[in-house]
């Protein structure tokens, strides 16, 4: 039985700078400021962290499996010298209009990460900075935070409001804090 959730970070925009048309090489791949203490903070939750990120400039020719697998490799190392473990990196290749489940708002990737680490869905929360992010948590009915580093100022779709807006991955990671010392509260009672 499936007991535990996990948090669930989108790439581009919120762990490193978002780049309009992608971040196409490891040389164009830049942290911000506060991404080794957000994701140290994060992972002192005690939930697995995973990234699930769209790179259709795999699918327009922009770049490659391969760069996008060097990009994620160096997420791993940097996260580990942080302290930190990542358990899945995840990413949809294809074009918007591909039709495949595997780009969000589909929900593919996290089913499959869901399946490989035995994740409660439900049970889950993710922070990324774009409309298509929060749509993929509420189809999946997770705990949604948009951060409003990279595309976060973009308008989002009538009904599709996140859980809470977060200035960045450190404050996400702050909110999230608040949220489980108030439950471990609660449960006291």
């Amino acid at each position: 039985m499936k007991s535990r959730g996990a948090l669930f970070l989108d790439r581009d925009g919120v762990i490193n700078r978002y780049r309009r048309g992608g971040v196409l090489s490891l040389e164009e791949f830049e942290y911000y400021d506060g991404t080794p203490e957000g994701l140290r903070r994060l992972a002192a939750l005690g939930m697995p962290l995973a990234v699930v990120t769209n790179q259709s400039a795999v699918g327009r020719g922009s770049t490659t499996s391969e760069e996008v697998e060097r990009i994620h490799r160096k997420l791993r190392d940097d996260a580990s010298s942080w302290g930190v473990s990542i358990a899945a990196t995840e990413y949809c290749p294809h074009l918007p209009d591909g039709g495949c489940s595997c780009r969000k708002p589909g929900v593919g990737l996290f089913e499959k990460i869901a399946r490989e680490l035995d994740i409660d869905l439900e049970s889950s929360v993710l922070i990324g900075d774009s409309p298509c992010d929060i749509e993929a948590a509420c189809r999946l009915g997770m705990t949604s935070i948009r951060v409003l580093t990279g595309r976060g100022e973009e308008p989002l779709g009538e009904g599709d409001g996140a859980d809470h807006v977060a200035e960045d991955l450190v404050a996400a990671a702050a909110w999230l804090e608040r949220v489980r010392e108030s439950e471990v509260e609660t449960d006291r009672q």
